[in-house]
């Protein structure tokens, strides 16, 4: 989960600098998991994107996502101007 919940942010990342936002304008996440503890492994990684200011957020443990191999799954909301 801790490569896949990195490459996630670094997708997050990538949209949010071609929408000419930053993680500052991250003000809402939902993450979806399919352990959650494998999810607490990776608040360091979340703190690395994310920074100390983190949005509001709900986590949620699910018995599976949209493909078996997928482990983690972020909806971030931005709001920028």
């Amino acid at each position: 989960m801790r490569a896949q919940f990195r490459q996630v942010c670094e997708n997050i990342a990538q949209a949010l600098a071609e929408s000419g936002a930053s993680w500052e304008d991250v003000v809402q996440t939902n993450t979806y998991v399919t352990d959650m503890d494998a999810f607490f492994q990776c608040t360091e990684i979340r703190h690395e994107f994310f920074g100390p200011g983190w949005p509001t957020s709900t986590t949620l443990e699910v018995s599976r996502l949209a493909h078996p191999d997928m482990l983690v799954e972020i909806e971030a909301v931005a709001v920028v101007g």
